[in-house]
């Protein structure tokens, strides 16, 4: 008898947790701000579960209540983590929006932020594919193609002061030692910055990815995830690698005009 309480217990405990994981994915774009209903509809949880819920979140400051609905809560982590980066996001947007339109994939935007990559932006679409990903969230850069192709531009030295053992394995999978994953990074450079993973994440999902220069230095990616063989992810590489370098072009063309206003400004 004590076993089934115990088992029960852990059912429930799933099952909550697994419905606040539903209702904090619902939010997957930056500064979404979504109606109770809204909230309702692409969850498919009953409408008395997810008020309950997004109250206990908003008291627990992981949520936010406006008058027009609810957001994610800006912490100092998040806003440490995503701050400086808000002109990638807004170049990065449309590009984003394209790739899903063109793939039927999730997208993502990520930046290296230490050992991991922090989701700076996520287009899910309307394909139905859940992806455990989540704007503000973060995942071992080890760990997918997104994390390594941005380890892929930095010098063997700085990954190893970065990524140190035991490397968390998220599937079986997932690399876990460091010397298979500078093999791993020296195939990507071969590549030219694209990366791959065969469910190494998440089971069931493999992803392509490719690098985004910043003129100041920090590493961001772009990459493509879905439920398809990594094989035929190679078709959508041109696609990724052309957006990649759009983005970089953009914020480099944006970062030069900048520079040059304030040298004529300071000569005027």
């Amino acid at each position: 008898m004590q076993r089934s309480a115990k088992t029960g217990t852990s059912d429930a405990t799933t099952s909550m947790v697994a419905r606040v994981a539903l209702i904090m994915n619902a939010f997957d774009r930056a500064g979404t701000t979504l109606r109770l209903d809204q909230v309702v509809t692409s969850t498919g949880l009953p409408r008395s579960s997810v008020h309950r819920i997004l109250t206990q979140l908003d008291a627990a400051g992981l949520m936010q209540r406006r008058t027009d609905g609810y957001c994610l809560a800006v912490s100092p982590l998040t806003a440490t983590r995503t701050g400086d980066h808000a002109q990638l996001r807004g170049v990065a947007s449309p590009v984003l929006d394209r790739l899903q339109v063109d793939t039927a994939l999730v997208v993502h935007l990520g930046a290296l932020v230490g050992p991991d990559v922090v989701y700076l932006d996520k287009v899910a679409g309307s394909s139905g594919v859940a992806v455990p990903t989540r704007v503000a969230g973060h995942t071992p850069a080890h760990a997918s193609a997104l994390g390594k192709a941005m380890l892929a531009q930095l010098p063997a030295e700085q990954v190893d002061v970065i990524v140190v053992e035991p490397l968390r394995k998220c599937t079986p999978a997932t690399i876990a030692e460091i010397s298979t994953l500078h093999q791993e990074l020296a195939r990507i450079r071969t590549r030219h910055g694209l990366a791959y993973d065969n469910q190494e994440l998440a089971v069931g999902l493999s992803s392509v990815a490719a690098p985004i220069r910043l003129a100041d230095g920090q590493l961001a990616g772009v990459s493509l995830t879905g439920p398809v063989p990594a094989h035929r992810l190679q078709r959508m590489a041109p696609f990724l690698s052309r957006a990649a370098r759009g983005i970089t072009e953009q914020i480099a063309g944006a970062t030069s005009g900048a520079a040059r206003s304030t040298a004529e400004a300071a000569t005027v």
